[in-house]
């Protein structure tokens, strides 16, 4: 899962567009480790909520890295059933991306997992607790359903977002379109990204992340939004933020990826 700088406000950790090193290596070592049947990620928590898991593995009398994911932690659970494991081909043993659907089996989301290789074997139609958390690449906010509405009807054409989504909807457009039988083969495109998805609904709630350290002047935000499956807190910086101010009943659409953290509810497995 790609490193979300920008959402998170992790600019001062990037130097000549890669990660600093000596920053990354520090959080390593002041990494609490969780098992993973037989391999290790390791976590290190901000004080503002934000996660970066290292995934690794046992390499000899050595551990060797495989890649460096962010999450942010909340209250948004969902219970979900996966159905369709769309991780790329070329991913490490470590990663998942996987479609889902709810227990009621009406609407569908993708979703990258967080801690993945904590999970048992799953079975088919097996259900998972997930804590969810939204990092958009497009995000807008409006006054109203109503607003979104209009904005999205007096020129669809140049909308952000190719659809007008119904009211908390979440949908896996690339996903749809790579894989819906009625779609001809010769007619996908299978170059589509199937973790992105397009979202909307009413905001419930806005908070201020905590700063990441006391030298850090630049915040994020989270806002928690209703949606099909649950509530979903949607991370973002104001200068992201296109539209009317986020607050509480407002109403935001975005595009972007969803992470999901499984190492919940009994599979937390941290090493003592």
């Amino acid at each position: 899962m790609p490193v979300f700088v920008r959402n998170l406000a992790l600019e001062h950790l990037v130097e000549d567009g890669q990660l600093k090193s000596d920053e990354m290596l520090r959080m390593y070592k002041d990494s609490r480790w969780r098992h993973a049947h037989g391999a290790f990620y390791m976590v290190h928590t901000l004080p503002s909520g934000v996660e970066f898991i290292f995934r690794a593995i046992r390499d000899g009398d050595d551990v060797r890295i495989l890649g460096t994911d962010t999450h942010l932690g909340g209250r948004c659970m969902w219970n979900a059933i996966p159905f369709f494991n769309t991780t790329p081909k070329d991913a490490d043993a470590l990663t998942a991306v996987v479609a889902c659907t709810n227990i009621a089996q009406d609407g569908v989301f993708v979703t990258h997992l967080v801690n993945a290789a904590v999970l048992p074997e799953l079975k088919e139609g097996d259900s998972i607790t997930m804590q969810m958390v939204a990092f958009p690449f497009v995000l807008e906010s409006y006054d109203s359903r109503e607003g979104y509405e209009k904005a999205y009807a007096v020129n669809p054409d140049s909308a952000n977002f190719p659809t007008l989504l119904t009211d908390k909807r979440i949908f896996p457009l690339n996903f749809m379109l790579k894989h819906d039988p009625d779609i001809p083969e010769d007619k996908r495109n299978h170059q589509l990204k199937d973790d992105v998805i397009m979202a909307c609904g009413p905001v419930l709630e806005v908070r201020q992340a905590p700063l990441h350290d006391e030298g850090h002047k630049t915040p994020f935000f989270v806002a928690t939004i209703a949606t099909q499956f649950g509530h979903l807190d949607v991370a973002y910086t104001e200068e992201m933020l296109l539209g009317s101010p986020c607050k509480k009943g407002s109403y935001l659409a975005f595009s972007g990826i969803l992470s999901a953290d499984v190492a919940v509810e009994g599979y937390e497995n941290w090493v003592e």
